[in-house]
């Protein structure tokens, strides 16, 4: 395969989603294209502690994990630095709070071909692009 079938080659992202469907949708999705996923965690509370344990390049975060909102562990992947995508089903960012609001985001269900190009242009370093 080529390295154009394959965009997100060479990829770590860490991957939190509650609903198991969408979870193995994203999971193959990224997989697919060429993604090695940690994860899929389904709790607020794992996310952190994966991050600092994977170092991922990246982490594709649904909004809300069975009744608590992401946002109160974003403090803490930024200190961390790790690049974040945010899924939702809604695609109203004024519903996020403000400081949030124009981080790079996919509505679900996602399409497979948008959630590469949000994820290459967020997570890949240009450094290491060939």
């Amino acid at each position: 395969m080529s390295d154009l079938s394959l965009p997100l080659r060479g990829l770590r992202i860490l991957v939190a989603e509650d609903e198991s469907l969408i979870a193995l949708d994203l999971v193959q999705a990224l997989e697919t294209a060429g993604c090695e996923v940690i994860g899929p965690v389904n709790r607020v509370q794992d996310v952190p502690r994966l991050a600092k344990e994977e170092r991922p390049d990246g982490a594709l975060l649904d909004v809300n994990l069975r009744g608590r909102q992401i946002f109160e562990v974003l403090p803490e992947l930024n200190a961390l630095g790790v690049k974040v995508v945010l899924t939702s089903g809604y695609d109203d960012a004024t519903l996020f709070p403000n400081e949030y609001r124009e981080l790079p985001r996919v509505t679900k269900p996602v399409d497979q071909r948008l959630l590469e190009r949000v994820c290459l242009a967020s997570f890949r370093d240009p450094a290491r692009a060939s």
